[in-house]
C-alpha cells in the first residue's frame, strides 16, 4: 500500500489534472477499465477495500466506523446498481462519503493517463508538480507594488520548496518577499488559493513574526501531537511589523484558511473578503491493492494552539466581510489609511491621497448621464470644458481634446491614461453653483482658473 501525504492540499484535484482524459487500465485479475461496465462484484471489491481503509486510517476513528457503515448500508440497499461505469461511480461514492461530515479532503479518483508498472502515486504527483509548477510560477501570480508603498502578492497555491534536492518554488517565494521588504503594508490575496505545501507555507509566515511562534499542532490518528513553530529567522526590514491585509473567498481552502487562520489568531493581519471553505484536515493518497483507483483519506488534523480548535467544517471568517469582487480596493484603503496616520513626509502622502481618490472611485462609482454633465460646461481661463456626444471634455487652447470620466459628483479623471498625472475638480459657491474648475496633479500641486 503506498502513500503520499500532501499539506492542506486538494490532491484529488491535482492529481486529476495528469491526464485530460481517463487512460485505459489493464484488464488484469480483480481490475477494471475505465470504459468497461461495472458489475456487482466489481462494485462490492471497491467499496469493502475503500470502506476498509477509513476505518484504519481516517483521522477520527468513531467517525471513520460511521462513514464506513454508511457507505455499506448503500451497498447492500442496491444504491449503486444504476452505475456503470467506474468514472461515475467513484463520482457517486466521493458524493457520498463526503456527505455524512461535509468533509472535502475525502474522495476517490481513477488513476488517470498511461502508467508505467511500479510507479507510486509519489513519483506520478512529483514528475506532474515539476512539469506544471514553472508554467504556473510556483503559485506566485502577481508581485506588484501599489501607489502608496502598498504591497501586493497575489498567491493561489503553496508550492514545493525544495523537490529531491531541486529548489523548485524557494528562490521564486524569496525573491517575491524581496521585491516586498520595503513597503509599508501587505496585501496577500488568497482569494483563489487551493492549499498546498506546509514548508512554503511557513517559509513566508516566517517573515511576518519577530520572535518564534507557536502556530499550529498535528494531530495524527495514531501519533504523538506535533507542533509548528516560526523560526522567525528571516524577520529583517518591514516585514514583521507592518500592516498586513489578508484576503480570502468562499474558493481559499486548506492551506490558503491555515494562512489566514493562524494570522488572524495572533491578531498580525486583518482578514478582508468572504468566509473560507472549511477544509483543515491532513491528507494521505493511497492506492487500492487491486484496482487503478486513489483514495484520498484525511488522516491527521491542524489545531491552532490559540484556539484550540481548527477551521474543519466552519472556515475562517473575515475581520471585514465583503463580496471577494470588492476585497482588494477595501484593504487597499484600509492600508492607505492606516500608513497615513503615521510619520510620513509630504510627498509620500501626496501619493497616498492620490491613490486613495482611485480607490474610493471603484468602491463608490459615479453615472452621470447629460443632464447633470451639462453644469460643468463652461471656459475657465484658457480651457473650456465641452459636452460632445453625452461625454464630457477637456481642452486647453490650442491643443487637443481629452474625454473626462467621472470619479466623484464633482471630480474627474482623464480616460487618456497619458494624462495619468492629472485631475480636475469643479469648486462651487455657497448656492451650488460651479464657479471654479481645479486643476489637481499627483505631486500634490493644484492650479486654480475662475469661471467666465
Amino acid at each position: 500500500m503506498k502513500k503520499i501525504e500532501t499539506f492542506l492540499t486538494m490532491s484529488l484535484i491535482l492529481l486529476a489534472l495528469f491526464s485530460n482524459a481517463v487512460g485505459e487500465y489493464p484488464n488484469k485479475q480483480g481490475n477494471v477499465s475505465s470504459a468497461q461496465k461495472l458489475d456487482a462484484e466489481a462494485k462490492g471489491t471497491i467499496v469493502g477495500e475503500i470502506t476498509r481503509l477509513i476505518e484504519e486510517k481516517y483521522v477520527f476513528p468513531d467517525v471513520a466506523e460511521k462513514i464506513a457503515e454508511d457507505i455499506r448500508n448503500r451497498y447492500g440497499n442496491k444504491a449503486y446498481d444504476h452505475i456503470l461505469t467506474l468514472p461515475d461511480f467513484l463520482q457517486q461514492l466521493t458524493k457520498d462519503l463526503r456527505s455524512f461530515n461535509n468533509d472535502a479532503h475525502l474522495g476517490v479518483i481513477p488513476r488517470r493517463g498511461p502508467i508505467k508498472e511500479g510507479v507510486s502515486p509519489e513519483e506520478m504527483y512529483k514528475a506532474f508538480y515539476l512539469k506544471r509548477g514553472p508554467f504556473q510560477n510556483y503559485g506566485f501570480k502577481k508581485v506588484e507594488r501599489l501607489l502608496g508603498n502598498v504591497g501586493c502578492l497575489v498567491l493561489d497555491e503553496f508550492s514545493y520548496v525544495e523537490m529531491e534536492g531541486e529548489n523548485v518554488g524557494g528562490e521564486t517565494a524569496r525573491a517575491a518577499i524581496q521585491v516586498l521588504s520595503s513597503s509599508y503594508a501587505l496585501i496577500i490575496d488568497l482569494r483563489d488559493n487551493f492549499g498546498g505545501r506546509e514548508e512554503m507555507a511557513l517559509l513566508l509566515l516566517d517573515y511576518f513574526f519577530e520572535k518564534p511562534v507557536h502556530l499550529l499542532s498535528n494531530r495524527y490518528r495514531g501519533r504523538e501531537e506535533t507542533e509548528i513553530w516560526t523560526r522567525a529567522e528571516k524577520a529583517g526590514g518591514r516585514l514583521a511589523e507592518i500592516p498586513l491585509y489578508v484576503l480570502t473567498s468562499r474558493h481559499t481552502v486548506s492551506g490558503g484558511e491555515m494562512f489566514a487562520y493562524v494570522l488572524k489568531n495572533r491578531k498580525r493581519a486583518t482578514i478582508i473578503g468572504e468566509k473560507t471553505r472549511g477544509s483543515a484536515h491532513r491528507t494521505h493518497l493511497f492506492s487500492l491493492k487491486n484496482h487503478k483507483i486513489d483514495v484520498a483519506i484525511p488522516v491527521g488534523t491542524t489545531i491552532d494552539p490559540k484556539t484550540g480548535t481548527d477551521w474543519e467544517g466552519k472556515g475562517v471568517e473575515p475581520d471585514i466581510d465583503v463580496p471577494s469582487a470588492k476585497a482588494v480596493d477595501v484593504a487597499y484603503k484600509n492600508a492607505l489609511e492606516t500608513i497615513m496616520q503615521s510619520d510620513i513626509d509630504r510627498s509620500e502622502r501626496y501619493e497616498m491621497e492620490w491613490a486613495l481618490m482611485e480607490v474610493d472611485a471603484r468602491l463608490n462609482p459615479v453615472k452621470l448621464n447629460e443632464t447633470p454633465l451639462r453644469e460643468f460646461i463652461g471656459v475657465f481661463g484658457e480651457r473650456k470644458i465641452f459636452l460632445e456626444n453625452g461625454v464630457l471634455n477637456y481642452q486647453r487652447e490650442g491643443q487637443p481634446a481629452y474625454e473626462l470620466e467621472p470619479m466623484t459628483k464633482d471630480l474627474f479623471s482623464f480616460v487618456d491614461k497619458s494624462m495619468f498625472y492629472a485631475r480636475i475638480r469643479f469648486g462651487r459657491d455657497k448656492s451650488g453653483t460651479i464657479v471654479k474648475m481645479i486643476m489637481v496633479y499627483d505631486t500634490g500641486q493644484k492650479e486654480e482658473f475662475p469661471k467666465k
